[in-house]
């Protein structure tokens, strides 16, 4: 996992050798200029891994949702920026079973877990200077959660099925801090940002699916809803909502561009 945040870094940093930004003025070799800052129309690329990120991606027996894959910048003014992140994160995995017996039970197994974010914010940046770029901002996470997980038992000709579902729906809102250094005469940045955020989870009740071969040899299907704060109960219905507020610090690298 470390060399995913390693190989990021280089990438963006390969990006300096493109063509800079047209909004770059010829500045006199023996003058040093501390970077190019963006203006309005002009268009920024970034990772950000936060602190909690890179905690996951070290410890491999975390299953860490990754960086975000895209995260676009578009400065709609000199001062204003509009910002959208997209995070997506699979997993899946199966198992077969076979017992070594005349009347063994045969048994499959299969899961998987869907998690996508996409998340818009704007900036406001407050100074024009190149050596510091100060900001605040606000965002809006929006997202989804999924796991599916299916399994059948076979003895003989009687088969057993059951079937899992749970869904978060996800809504947040966040508040931040930042600031970046442009690097020498480069269309790059350093920068690091911190702020609030909470997130509100919507849902999480497990759907449970049960068919099996009742007294007249017929499937019969039973639906029922578990929780996992609430062990051994089985429900008609549960509704159920979670909300989580914490801080965050996440180290920022930039790329601009203009069309």
């Amino acid at each position: 996992m470390k060399k995913i945040l390693l190989f990021s870094t280089i990438v963006l940093f390969c990006f300096s050798a493109f063509a800079q930004l047209s909004t770059r003025e010829n500045v006199d070799p023996y003058v040093f200029k501390t970077g190019t800052r963006p203006l309005q129309g002009d268009f920024g690329v970034w990772i950000g891994p936060s602190v909690t990120e890179i905690i996951q991606m070290i410890d491999d027996e975390i299953n860490w949702r990754g960086m975000p894959l895209l995260n676009m910048r578009y400065y709609t003014s000199d001062k204003f920026v509009l910002r959208l992140g997209l995070q997506i994160y699979n997993l899946s995995n199966g198992l077969k079973v076979k017992e070594n017996l005349a009347d063994s039970v045969s048994s499959k197994y299969s899961k998987s877990e869907t998690y996508f974010m996409i998340t818009p914010a704007i900036e406001y940046h407050f100074t024009p200077k190149n050596v510091c770029d100060v900001y605040v901002g606000v965002n809006l996470p929006i997202g989804v959660n999924s796991m599916t997980s299916k399994t059948s038992h076979t003895l003989g000709n009687d088969k057993v099925y059951f079937n899992q579902s749970q869904n978060h729906f996800l809504l947040g809102i966040g508040a931040f801090l930042g600031m970046q250094f442009f690097i020498a005469d480069l269309p790059l940045a350093i920068g690091v940002e911190g702020g609030l955020s909470g997130l509100g989870k919507f849902g999480g009740a497990v759907k449970n699916v049960l068919q099996d071969l009742n007294a007249d040899n017929e499937y019969e299907k039973k639906v029922f809803y578990t929780h996992s704060d609430l062990p051994g109960i089985q429900a008609k219905k549960i509704s159920t909502t979670k909300f989580e507020f914490g801080y965050d610090v996440r180290l920022t690298f930039s790329y601009f561009f203009n069309k």
